[in-house]
């Protein structure tokens, strides 16, 4: 019970702190403006990782979901509604990169190329996403 209690807590942060990137995002001038297209995102921590291990996690979350939203593979899915489950973790090459790896839940849209992706986030809170096209 207390597991479910702090899993809950957790993902209402990372719920609050999306809320807050997007308000951000929304009142910053940009330019070309890109339509966001809405994920829902589930997150899964490797097996044998610490989140407390990994203490720029919750931003590079928040970063890393805004730029899948405007990623051209996402924003060009015929998918109704995109749904990820990303399992993340340290990187073996270096504890300071988080790396996350992203497959869609709907197993039927598996070929897509918005459904498999792999993304790393730096210290410095560089975001790389790599989709894999269906492969």
């Amino acid at each position: 019970m207390k597991n479910v209690i702090a899993r809950a807590a957790k993902q209402s942060t990372v719920a609050l702190f999306l809320f807050t990137a997007l308000i951000l995002f929304g009142c910053a001038k940009k330019e070309p403006e890109v339509d966001f297209r809405p994920l829902q995102m589930h997150w899964v921590l490797a097996q044998g990782e610490d989140d407390s291990q990994m203490p720029h996690k919750d931003d590079c979350v928040i970063l890393l979901t805004a730029r899948l939203m405007a990623e051209s593979p996402v924003q060009a899915s015929t998918a109704g509604e995109l749904s990820y489950e990303v399992t993340y973790g340290r990187s073996p090459k270096s504890s300071e990169i988080i790396e996350f790896e992203g497959i869609c839940r709907d197993l039927s849209i598996m070929d897509k190329p918005e459904c498999r992706w792999d993304a790393t986030c730096d210290k410095d809170l560089k975001i790389v996403v790599k989709f894999h096209n269906g492969d």
